[in-house]
């Protein structure tokens, strides 16, 4: 990569922070398991909690909002660092499902600032040809964290599951630090809006039209959008099947299930996203996604089968390789979910796009893990495999319906009639 001055500083701060992040992250792929495990929680007790992230995401439109009229995001990082990573602190006094909850919601209700602010971070600092490939570089390393992390979890616990405690207590702290060296992260927003702060009106109200003014306006966007809607709505419903399909179905303990979702789910995440953003910096958005979002339909088709094989001592394997399959899809999918809002955005303030794109997010998660206990529950999880499995290769049809329009439409600028 050849760096400026400001990427150079942008780049090394931001492995920094992805070291840190990385621990934040790996309790995120075991939270559910943690609460199916040693916290005994029901099947709808999970479904809520594997809701929490993209009904959190609703926030991210008022989280933009915010940024928009905002010079510095250094204030909100230093908030989030305290209130939405250290009070996982208090994790240490958490006995029951509940009280598990509470924290949870408080963690993932700051998250849903991160992902704008970091893009407004990659649209200021980073220049186009290189998002893509530093996006993977962080994505890489925290990965890593991620796969160290959650091995040593599954040892720990399968030795005594209360310990879960304290490893979300180093989480909360590793978490904070990682956030207030994003704190350090100078950019100058050459779109800032220089009015005077949002009334309490404003504050609500303008964020939901600014949302529809763009969805209006960006017909590409808005399609795009529509797109990635499909494909994690079909991500989501499977969100409340795995715990119980691991836990229940295959009887694995904490060291297997976490081998599955922390270890094996991100090997192709450690190697391939550097290469994918790569790719991702050369390639139309829209191509990009109709690639993952076909290689992640082999996913829910490999649990299918495997679901054929339970109580064969090979089962697992084929497990594993859904996963790995899965792992070898989010290489792209992190890129694409993180920065393809950049693209759409163009000279304007990414910060309301991906603001629009992750509230979307909040939107599916309002039903669709509930609809996905639902066909698990009436017509079995093999069912749900294949509902999954429609619903990818549908967002990668339609995907590659929204490539070609968009190359027709360049074309026809490049060639003057």
């Amino acid at each position: 990569m050849k760096l400026n001055k400001v990427e150079k500083r942008t780049f090394f701060l931001l492995i920094l922070v992805a070291f840190f992040n990385g621990f934040v992250f790996s309790s995120f792929q075991i939270q559910d398991i943690i609460a199916k495990k040693a916290l005994h929680a029901f099947d709808w007790q999970i479904t809520i909690l594997v809701m929490l992230w993209p009904i959190s995401n609703l926030l991210s439109i008022w989280w933009g909002k915010i940024l928009e009229h905002s010079k510095s995001l250094s204030k909100f990082f230093v908030l989030t660092a305290f209130m939405g990573r250290l009070s996982l602190i208090f994790m240490l006094w958490v006995h029951n499902y509940y009280q598990y909850l509470v924290i949870l919601i408080v963690i993932f209700s700051f998250s849903a600032f991160i992902s704008p602010a970091r893009n407004s971070i990659y649209q200021m600092n980073i220049t186009r040809k290189n998002r893509g490939i530093i996006f993977g570089y962080t994505s890489s390393l925290i990965t890593l964290v991620i796969i160290c992390t959650s091995f040593m979890a599954g040892k720990i616990l399968d030795i005594n599951e209360n310990w879960f405690r304290y490893i979300f207590a180093v989480v909360g702290i590793m978490g904070c630090i990682g956030a207030l060296i994003m704190a350090l992260i100078k950019i100058k927003k050459r779109s800032f809006e220089d009015k005077a702060f949002l009334n309490l009106k404003q504050f609500f109200v303008k964020p939901i039209k600014r949302t529809l003014e763009i969805l209006k306006e960006n017909r590409d966007f808005a399609i795009f959008q529509r797109n990635f809607f499909i494909y994690g709505v079909s991500f989501m419903i499977l969100l409340p099947a795995i715990p119980k399909y691991l836990v229940e179905y295959l009887q694995m303990n904490y060291t297997h299930t976490f081998l599955a979702k922390g270890i094996i789910s991100q090997i192709g995440i450690l190697f391939l996203a550097p290469f994918a953003g790569k790719i991702y910096d050369r390639k139309n958005p829209a191509l990009f996604t109709t690639l993952i979002f076909l290689i992640i339909s082999f996913y829910p088709f490999t649990l299918l089968i495997s679901s054929l094989f339970i109580g064969y001592s090979f089962v697992n394997y084929i497990v594993y390789l859904a996963f790995f399959i899965f792992g070898i899809a989010m290489s792209g999918l992190i890129i694409s979910w993180n920065i393809s809002s950049i693209y759409f955005a163009g000279k304007e303030d990414v910060s309301m796009y991906q603001g629009v794109h992750v509230t979307l997010t909040g939107i599916r998660g309002l039903f669709a893990p509930f609809l996905g206990l639902l066909i698990m529950k009436t017509l079995g999880i093999r069912a749900l495999f294949c509902t999954a499995m429609f619903l990818f290769l549908l967002a990668s049809t339609l995907s590659y319906k929204l490539y070609l329009a968009m190359n027709k439409r360049e074309l026809k600028i490049c060639i003057p009639e």
